[in-house]
């Protein structure tokens, strides 16, 4: 991998070790990989964006068999190209030899993104980590929450 890295080109998918993708990540947000293959790993929960995101495949294994990308996964991806205040604007490029049925292409494309739902549950660890520290603010921890948010907004 590192006459790859030498001349700016990374790779990052799940079967990395740790510390190695995480190399990779510094490197790619410093600008010193200018050409980056990644799977989806590299788009869920990290700021990374990008000028050009390129599919060259629009089809994932899901553990059990080969299916489209959904729409959210199809989001989730292009969306790091051209982010708002980085980037005047962003390319998403699809090069797909695949047979896709219109209406699945018009679905993964022009679909909704998923829902997002709070994960946040209080344990007695937190309880006592914010008693603990001099400036935790549990009720503020609470009311800010993502949670909370969605608590107050209601069912959608």
């Amino acid at each position: 991998m590192l006459p790859l890295l030498k001349r700016g080109i990374g790779v990052h998918h799940s079967g990395l070790l740790p510390i190695l993708k995480e190399v990779i990540e510094i490197l790619f947000q410093e600008g010193l990989i200018k050409c980056l293959f990644a799977t989806e790993t590299f788009s869920i929960g990290l700021n990374m964006p990008a000028k050009t995101v390129v599919f060259t495949n629009v089809r994932k294994f899901d553990g059990d068999k080969f299916r489209w990308l959904s729409s959210g996964e199809y989001i989730q991806m292009s969306g790091r190209a051209g982010r708002r205040g980085i980037d005047d604007r962003g390319v998403c490029i699809l090069m797909v030899d695949e047979k896709i049925e219109p209406s699945t292409a018009k679905m993964m494309l022009k679909g909704s993104a998923d829902s997002l739902n709070s994960a946040f549950h209080l344990s007695y660890n937190m309880l006592l980590n914010q008693m603990r520290c001099e400036d935790g603010d549990l009720e503020n921890l609470l009311r800010n929450s993502f949670f909370q948010f969605q608590a107050d907004k209601g069912p959608s």
